[in-house]
């Protein structure tokens, strides 16, 4: 979030944000947490706030069994430089097979593997 506020206080005009964070990568800035910033700041906008908030909460509860976050799993795919729709692949194969999960995702890495949308 810092850098995309960085990079519209040197001239950005739009930001890449996802609500909750459920963008396709890590990358994305979290909508609900920019607009929250940028009000402190006294930057002018003219968002609902905490209609983000509620539906960041409220929907991403509904459609997310695995929250945003960096854990060993997520921290292994930047890592090993794999995009993210390896990552329930790696977590099931891991399961089936009784592998680490990371083991999958290096390895994936390594053989410069590409994904395309999610199946």
């Amino acid at each position: 979030m810092a850098n995309s506020i960085a990079a519209v206080e040197h001239g950005a005009v739009r930001v890449d944000a996802a609500l909750a964070g459920m963008g396709a990568g890590a990358g994305n800035t979290p909508l609900e947490v920019f607009i929250a910033a940028i009000d402190v700041m006294g930057w002018e906008n003219h968002t609902d706030l905490f209609g983000l908030m509620d539906a960041a909460d409220d929907l991403r509860q509904a459609l997310q069994d695995r929250p945003v976050q960096i854990d060993r799993e997520t921290l292994t795919l930047g890592y090993a430089g794999v995009y993210s729709s390896f990552l329930r692949h790696a977590e099931k194969a891991a399961a089936t097979y009784g592998l680490d999960a990371r083991s999958i995702l290096v390895e994936v890495g390594r053989r410069r593997m590409v994904g395309g949308q999610e199946e």
